[in-house]
C-alpha cells in the first residue's frame, strides 16, 4: 500500500490508498472505492478487497473533507478530483485511463453514484488548478445502500426543532438510537440549510443522484437492503427505474438484510457480470 496526496484544497491535505496489482505488463482496470460514515465518519480501507484483488485492479480508497469541513458540494469535489488525480497518473500507477470505476457503500455510495452521474462541469468548485482539464468520468458504479433522494430523506425522518424553556426554538443533535434521523445529519451537511425554499430543495436535489438522471450515463449496479433502518424506502429501486427509464444499464439489487453489504443467492452472478460488463 502506498498512501499519496491526491490534492490540497482549502487548507486540506487529501490522500489515498493505492494498491497497485505487481508484475502486470499492461495498464490494468481501476476501482476507486469511497467510504461510507454518514459523511461525517470513515476512513479509506487498509487492504484489497476480494473484488478487487480476484480481477487484479488497481485499488484506490480515497479519503474526502468530512463534517464541518466537508458536507456539499466539498465531499463530491473531492471524490472528483481524487479521480482526475489517477488519471493524470495513469501511467505512474500503470492504470487504463478509460476504465476507472467507482464503488461504496451508504454515503459512500451516493458518492459512487454522484462521481457517474453528474457532468463533467458540475458545480460542485470543480478541479484544483493541478487537475485543471483532466476528466473526472467513470466507466461504472457499483453503489450499495446508498441515500439517493434528499428531500424524501428529510421527508422521511423525525422532526428535530427543539424548544428552550423560554421558548428559543433550536435544534437536537442526531440519535443513532432513531431510525432514519436524518435531518440533523442533513442540516450539519448542507451547512445549516433546510430544504425549506424552492431554491434550498433545488439544491438538495441537485445535490443527489437523483437529481442527476439523464441519458448518457455509465453502467451501474445500485443495491438496497430490505431491513435497513438508516436509508428507508429502497430508494436505490426508485433511482433504478428512473434510470431505466432514460436507456441507463442500471442494474438493480434488493438484499434480504439491513444497511450492510450486498448478499444472497446470486448476488456474486451479478456482481461479475457487472464487472465484466464496465472493464470490458
Amino acid at each position: 500500500m502506498e498512501t499519496v496526496t491526491y490534492c490540497e484544497v482549502a487548507g486540506k491535505t487529501l490522500t489515498l490508498n493505492a494498491f497497485i496489482p505487481e508484475n502486470k505488463t499492461t495498464p490494468t482496470p481501476a476501482m476507486v472505492e469511497i467510504h461510507g460514515g454518514w459523511f461525517e465518519g470513515g476512513e479509506p480501507m487498509k487492504s484489497v478487497p476480494d473484488l478487487a484483488s480476484k480481477r487484479g485492479l488497481a485499488f484506490f480508497s480515497i479519503n474526502y473533507r468530512l463534517s464541518g469541513d466537508g458536507g456539499f458540494p466539498q465531499c463530491i469535489r473531492d471524490c472528483r478530483n481524487a479521480i482526475r488525480f489517477i488519471r493524470k497518473n495513469a501511467k505512474r500507477f500503470n492504470v487504463d485511463p478509460s476504465r476507472i470505476a467507482a464503488a461504496g457503500g451508504s454515503a459512500g455510495g451516493h458518492l459512487s453514484l454522484m462521481v457517474a452521474m453528474v457532468p463533467e462541469n458540475f458545480d460542485d468548485g470543480g478541479p484544483t488548478p493541478d487537475l485543471q482539464g483532466v476528466s473526472a468520468a467513470v466507466c461504472g458504479s457499483f453503489s450499495w445502500i446508498p441515500p439517493t433522494d434528499f428531500i424524501r430523506f428529510w421527508n422521511q425522518g423525525p422532526d428535530d426543532v427543539v424548544f428552550a424553556n423560554d421558548g428559543t426554538k433550536n435544534y437536537r443533535h442526531w440519535n443513532d438510537a432513531i431510525p432514519n434521523d436524518a435531518r440533523p445529519h442533513l442540516r450539519w451537511l448542507f451547512h445549516g440549510i433546510a430544504p425549506d425554499t424552492t431554491e434550498h430543495r433545488a439544491l438538495y436535489t441537485r445535490m443527489c443522484p437523483i437529481g442527476q438522471v439523464r441519458a448518457g450515463l455509465p453502467p451501474l449496479l445500485i443495491c438496497d437492503g430490505a431491513h435497513d433502518p438508516i436509508v428507508p424506502g429502497k430508494m436505490g429501486h426508485d433511482l433504478s427505474d428512473l434510470l431505466k427509464k432514460k436507456g441507463v444499464e442500471a442494474t438493480y439489487w434488493l438484499s434480504d438484510n439491513g444497511h450492510e453489504y450486498p448478499g444472497g443467492a446470486g448476488f456474486d452472478a451479478v456482481l461479475d457480470k457487472f464487472l465484466d460488463r464496465i472493464y470490458r
